[in-house]
């Protein structure tokens, strides 16, 4: 079994944790809730978003879960059918030690979880409440070994050079300021290492981009931005794979992308 501290890293400073979850460095003191090691610091990441807790209980998750199913229309159901199926093969060459960046309920992570392959899965989140939701949800069903860490992507708390891969499952879509977060992924993948997610795209004049802009998340969802983006952080033969695309359904759920306009879903490569 692999000792946590062994990966981690300060998120204010970078230095090592020792077994109490103390920094050698700056003396940043950490915790753990119910499993998940919670690395974070309100003064770097007290503006980021969070879950109501409130709302995790299996009757409330499964009730949301089929009201959002309601507004996904068939070509979207599809189309993420086939994005998840291309996934599924660059997972099974996953090894080593795999990040999931903004796991939330889960939906990458499960599917890593399932994975054959030799790789510990590390589930990352900046809000740790989600994560012991979904940690215990995959404990009822798999036992494959892996990490929860709470953990703000743009100040990421595992070690330079320690990840073959990280993944995600449309996360950068989700964060705003994603050059900040792709500059911590790099520096956490070790010389060789890869960035393989799960991406969503849309038209760049579309009215989802205006609105995207509007949130400082244009440059996930607009594709050209984020290859720039990963090259300008150091990546190296970054490309998009383009494997589907579907008009986007009214949903009150989620803020993008727009109705109306096309979402692209691409699978996103990169080596450090």
């Amino acid at each position: 079994m692999v000792s946590a501290y062994t990966l981690l890293c300060c998120p204010l400073c970078k230095g090592d944790i020792d077994k109490t979850l103390k920094c050698s460095s700056c003396g940043e003191r950490y915790g753990l809730m119910e499993g998940v090691y919670v690395m974070i610091r309100p003064k770097l990441s007290h503006k980021e978003w969070r879950w109501n807790r409130s709302g995790f209980s299996k009757e409330k998750m499964a009730e949301s879960a089929q009201q959002y199913k309601s507004y996904v229309n068939k070509e979207t159901r599809e189309a993420k059918k086939i994005w998840l199926n291309e996934m599924n093969f660059y997972i099974d060459n996953f090894q080593g030690f795999v990040a999931d960046i903004a796991t939330g309920l889960g939906g990458m992570f499960e599917t890593l979880l399932k994975s054959k392959a030799p790789f510990l899965p590390i589930a990352t989140d900046v809000d740790p409440n989600v994560l012991v939701w979904t940690k215990k949800k995959m404990e009822e069903k798999y036992s494959k070994e892996s990490l929860f860490v709470a953990s703000d992507a743009k100040h990421f708390a595992l070690k330079n050079d320690i990840l073959n891969y990280a993944t995600s499952l449309a996360g950068l879509n989700n964060i705003s300021h994603t050059v900040l977060a792709l500059k911590e992924v790099y520096r956490a993948l070790k010389p060789g290492g890869k960035f393989v997610a799960m991406s969503s795209f849309f038209e760049e004049n579309s009215n989802s981009a205006k609105l995207a802009r509007q949130h400082n998340l244009e440059r996930a969802f607009i594709e050209k931005y984020l290859i720039s983006d990963l090259t300008e952080v150091g990546f190296k033969d970054v490309k998009a794979n383009m494997v589907a695309s579907a008009i986007w359904a009214e949903n009150p759920m989620d803020l993008l992308p727009v109705a109306g306009d096309t979402q692209y879903f691409a699978i996103i490569e990169a080596e450090k």
